[in-house]
């Protein structure tokens, strides 16, 4: 029996004429356009719907609570959604999973252009846009080795993160804020056309990606097991745990300061609703930076050493952005937090793909995405709190004593960084199974 990978799209990757530019398959390609033109959309949703929160409240706490509901599901969803994840076929999943949020940010459209929306509504649709995006997160995540294979996933992780930098945090957030000056309707209206179109790439991508299924129905787990077995593989693996602990202090700390930062742009920053969409894309700017030069910065920075840094640098910029009175000084600490962020993501991420077995790359994966997004409501819950008793800067603060922990916790718990045995490991998997099997009996 294989590892799961999909044997279709095994032979069409090692056939001549399956690359496409600088050597990646040609549904790399297609998967890279589809996130790019749904990255766009979902630009244009990170400036305009706080600005659409701030429009219908001033509360700190409501406004905390709109950042917070979009990653929100991974606490109750999560984990269920990673076992659905490595049974179903994950390309049907990425289908269905924008075909979702295009219909719920199309109504979310139609209800601010009738005069009908409010914050309890847009709480309601972010809650329902984090559902659908677990997801497709989950599902494209286990994709993506399948499609380029283990050796050209750094390579393929920069491009993705350097195309969602430029159009998620660069061109979207610039243009969301303008289309809100225009018409607050029309940021979602766009996105809904974003969605769609990501739906007619998707559909072009060949092959099925589901895992191989058991020998006989008999032997199928129930979700339970399936879920267990993915837990105990992200407890077993020190990399992957301590990159999770990790990633928990980095989500909590982004979130309690995210979720104030319109309130800081235009209380202590005095911008307005185009110059807060400018903040966001400074920060992009240093996303880009960060995309270009992860990948040869992983060849030549110990690993062990590379995510800690990277975690200490965006410390060291959210507390300088606590005592910033320039706007002009904030948005280049926010250059050097995206730098930050995006060599996180992308040495992070790769690392975890290469580890996992493809048969748990779903349950494994969203296990580390519900520690990883479970923990930011919480984080900006907390921002929004300090806030609201001890003044804006202090949930800045409280994110960079949080970023400084997670940067402590990975310096001196990576140690087996790049030694573990990777994802294609024989050995490795049939521990696993075996050490499954046993627990089910």
């Amino acid at each position: 029996m294989t590892r799961g990978v999909p044997e279709p799209r095994c032979e069409s990757r090692r056939g001549a004429g399956a690359s496409g530019p600088r050597g990646l398959p040609r549904d790399f390609w297609l998967l890279w356009i589809a996130a790019a033109v749904s990255g766009l959309g979902d630009g244009l949703e990170l400036s305009a719907f706080p600005l659409l929160a701030t429009e219908w409240t001033g509360d700190p706490v409501l406004v905390s609570a709109a950042a917070a509901a979009a990653q929100a599901p991974w606490l109750f969803l999560g984990l269920p959604v990673g076992g659905l994840v490595d049974r179903w076929d994950r390309r049907a999943v990425l289908l269905i999973a924008d075909g979702c949020r295009a219909l719920l940010v199309a109504a979310l459209a139609v209800a601010v252009a009738s005069g009908r929306g409010n914050i309890w509504l847009l709480l309601v649709v972010l809650f329902a846009l984090g559902s659908a995006q677990i997801f497709f997160d989950t599902s494209v995540q286990a994709v993506i080795p399948a499609v380029v294979g283990s050796g050209s996933l750094v390579r393929a992780n920069s491009l993705l993160q350097g195309s969602s930098t430029v159009l998620v945090q660069f061109t979207g957030p610039a243009a969301g804020a303008a289309l809100f000056a225009v018409a607050h309707w029309l940021p979602a209206g766009i996105d809904a056309v974003s969605y769609l179109l990501g739906v007619l790439l998707l559909a072009g991508v060949r092959g099925r990606f589901r895992p191989a299924p058991p020998s006989s129905p008999e032997e199928t787990p129930s979700l339970r097991h399936s879920v267990a077995e993915g837990l105990r593989w992200l407890r077993d693996d020190p990399v992957v745990l301590v990159l999770s602990l990790a990633t928990v202090l980095l989500g909590m700390g982004s979130a309690a300061a995210w979720g104030v930062m319109v309130l800081l742009a235009r209380h202590r920053w005095h911008l307005d609703g185009s110059g807060y969409g400018l903040l966001l894309t400074a920060g992009a700017l240093g996303g880009v930076a960060g995309s270009l030069i992860a990948a040869p910065l992983a060849r030549r920075v110990p690993k062990r050493l590379l995510p800690a840094c990277s975690a200490a640098g965006s410390a060291v910029a959210f507390g300088l952005l606590a005592v910033a009175r320039s706007a002009v000084v904030a948005a280049i600490l926010l250059a050097v937090n995206g730098l930050m962020v995006v060599v996180w993501n992308v040495v992070t991420v790769s690392e975890r793909q290469a580890r996992i077995p493809d048969a748990l790359t779903g349950r494994v994966t969203a296990a580390y995405r519900v520690l990883a997004w479970g923990s930011m409501p919480l984080g900006g819950l907390l921002g929004g709190a300090s806030a609201s008793v001890l003044g804006l800067r202090s949930a800045v603060l409280l994110a960079a004593l949080l970023l400084a922990l997670a940067a402590l916790l990975a310096g001196a718990g990576l140690a087996p960084l790049g030694t573990g045995t990777s994802r294609g490991s024989p050995r490795r998997t049939a521990e696993r199974t075996a050490q499954g099997s046993a627990d089910q009996r």
